[in-house]
């Protein structure tokens, strides 16, 4: 009875030995597959940039030494990967690995692994996405990848192909670790990042991250690493930020933005406390633009954004890469904090206005018109303080104030702890009841631009909160 016992747990370990062994090789397969499909649509691109020196060297004239400036030109190269995304050739890679380039040569690959050069050119990018197009200069039908209409999914393999440090096409496996990722590399900030632990190295930047589809669900960006080796956290753009901008980059054009239409300075704990809200995270309007998607919808200078699309606002910058990243038309959902209602509301984006446009920053549809007021003085904490119509006016700081450095002469102090600076016979119970041990939030108009400043001086020193980008 124990041999057939035994017997029978054999034959099911080599039934169930030969069952993984079979499903091992059907996933070997596929590898296979998606490698032979990728292998001639993924190029090696090398890249020239023209740099120059200048230096003052001595020249000799009649025996005299005269310094004269000469400027020496001279070529730099870097290496990097790209796809081929339709039969004419264009391909797609990142803008980081072609910026400022004055020639880009091309290496294709065929099936059986012989190599064919060509000259390239740029097309058309977008440096926020680290996203550009390249022509091949040929009239040659190119293999090419397909962008995967579906989004990717934690779990999912990942297969990432590219030619690190210069070397021939390689092919890497893992899945993918983690997706809304968001790293900042060498002063570029990446955001909604597809992070996988297939190896990728540098040179692999601009290469695809494939599917078992052999669809590109991904363009590699970006490693992290403390050596600058792979060290099992690289970074993908989705295919789904490719989409949205790649008919502009296509067709040579400067890729549209969207565009909210205020500036935010980010919450900090004096700021919370002041206003009386829970949260610490998030951003307090400074001002909103007029006739901007935020104006018309209503949002008013002091109002709190704590989240875009479900996602917290943690610093300043957040909203105006999330709003700068989307297109016109697009709709975000803001959660927003006014006064002590907390709301979910949707916004239409529209687009970017260029440098070149006016655009006029107000307190939103909240802007009330104050009556004309006589001009009065008052002194505080080492400040003298004029009313004008819109608040106080700091006519001059002493150098021993707890508060030089913070404010500056010429400010319109137009709130303290959110109560507004009305009229010189309020001035006194507006600014003693401030304490400074116990933090202050000082809303004020200064050069121009509103913006919010916290202090909290228990020994004499604070620390000052400077307005963000505008979104």
């Amino acid at each position: 009875m124990i041999k057939k016992t035994a017997f029978t747990a054999l034959i099911l370990f080599i039934s169930v030995a030969a069952g993984t062994q079979e499903e091992a090789y059907k996933v070997q397969q596929t590898f296979n597959m998606v490698a032979a499909k990728a292998k001639p649509a993924v190029v090696s691109l090398k890249v020239v940039r023209e740099d120059a020196e200048t230096f003052i060297e001595p020249e000799f004239f009649f025996g005299y030494i005269i310094p004269r400036e000469r400027t020496y030109r001279y070529d730099t190269q870097g290496v990097g990967s790209g796809l081929i995304i339709d039969p004419e050739g264009h391909i797609l890679t990142n803008y980081h690995v072609v910026e400022g380039a004055s020639r880009i040569k091309v290496s294709v690959a065929d099936a059986g692994g012989k190599e064919k050069t060509y000259m390239a050119s740029f097309s058309g990018g977008d440096p926020a996405l680290d996203l550009a197009v390249l022509k091949i200069h040929s009239n040659d039908r190119f293999p090419y990848l397909e962008l995967e209409p579906l989004e990717a999914k934690v779990g999912d393999f990942a297969l990432a192909v590219g030619y690190p440090f210069g070397f021939r096409q390689t092919f890497t496996s893992g899945i993918v670790s983690a997706l809304n990722a968001g790293i900042k590399v060498e002063g570029r900030k990446y955001e909604k990042l597809i992070q996988t632990d297939a190896a990728i190295n540098q040179g692999n930047s601009g290469g695809p991250l494939l599917n078992l589809n052999g669809r590109v669900i991904g363009v590699n960006a970006a490693i992290f690493s403390p050596s600058g080796a792979f060290a099992g956290m690289g970074f993908a753009i989705p295919a789904s930020e490719v989409r949205s901008v790649l008919p502009d980059m296509l067709a040579g054009r400067e890729v549209k933005r969207g565009w909210l239409g205020i500036s935010l300075t980010a919450l900090d704990p004096v700021m919370a406390a002041r206003l009386g809200v829970k949260t610490t995270s998030g951003g307090i309007v400074n001002a909103v633009a007029k006739g901007s998607p935020a104006y018309e919808a209503g949002i008013a200078r002091g109002d709190i954004i704590t989240e875009s699309d479900g996602e917290p606002i943690e610093k300043e910058e957040d909203l105006f890469y999330r709003t700068y990243t989307r297109r016109p038309g697009d709709i975000m959902e803001l959660t927003i904090i006014s006064g002590k209602l907390t709301k979910k509301q949707k916004i239409k984006l529209a687009e970017r206005p260029g440098r070149d446009s006016s655009v006029i920053y107000t307190s939103g549809r909240a802007d009330k018109v104050r009556p004309g007021h006589k001009s009065n003085a008052y002194s505080w904490e080492g400040l003298d303080l004029r009313f004008e119509e819109g608040g106080a006016v700091v006519e001059r700081i002493s150098a021993d104030s707890k508060l030089f450095g913070y404010l500056k002469r010429g400010d319109t102090i137009r709130a303290v702890n959110r109560t507004t600076v009305g009229s010189f016979a309020e001035m006194p119970n507006v600014f003693d009841a401030v304490n400074l041990a116990e933090g202050v939030l000082f809303d004020i108009e200064r050069d121009g631009d509103g913006m919010f400043i916290s202090v909290l001086v228990p020994e004499g020193k604070g620390r000052r909160y400077k307005p963000g980008p505008k979104t």
